[in-house]
């Protein structure tokens, strides 16, 4: 009977600390003001991948100008998987908080790769 008491508890305690390791795998560094109406969010997911880490830190950027009446006006975009491996992923944007009708934010952009990083080009 004590043994299964004793086993109980280690399921237990490694289901806490499992937990635990997951909440910590997940990291946010919030929109950080990076020059004039610029923005860069570094995010990082432990289950959906560069995808979910990515679509995280859209939702947040659109949150954060959303919250001074403006819209994102995205420039750069990075995301990969982690270290971590097993599904996390990492993402880091840089993004513009932009009136809607502001003439940069109604240009047509487009994102091209540049050795891994994309990034804005703006005619």
């Amino acid at each position: 009977m004590n043994g299964l008491v004793l086993n109980g508890a280690i399921a237990r305690l490694a289901g806490i600390v499992g937990l635990l390791l997951m909440l910590a795998a997940c990291a946010d560094s919030g929109p950080l003001k990076i020059g004039k109406d610029t923005y860069s969010i570094s995010t990082r997911v432990p289950l959906s991948g560069p995808a979910g880490a990515k679509g995280d830190a859209l939702k947040e950027a659109n949150r954060f100008c959303a919250g001074q009446g403006k819209e994102v006006l995205l420039q750069t975009e990075n995301s990969q998987e982690c270290a971590l491996h097993g599904g996390c992923g990492e993402a880091e944007i840089t993004f513009l908080c932009m009136a809607g009708d502001n003439p940069r934010y109604l240009e047509q952009h487009q994102m091209r790769k540049d050795n891994g990083v994309s990034t804005t080009e703006i005619h």
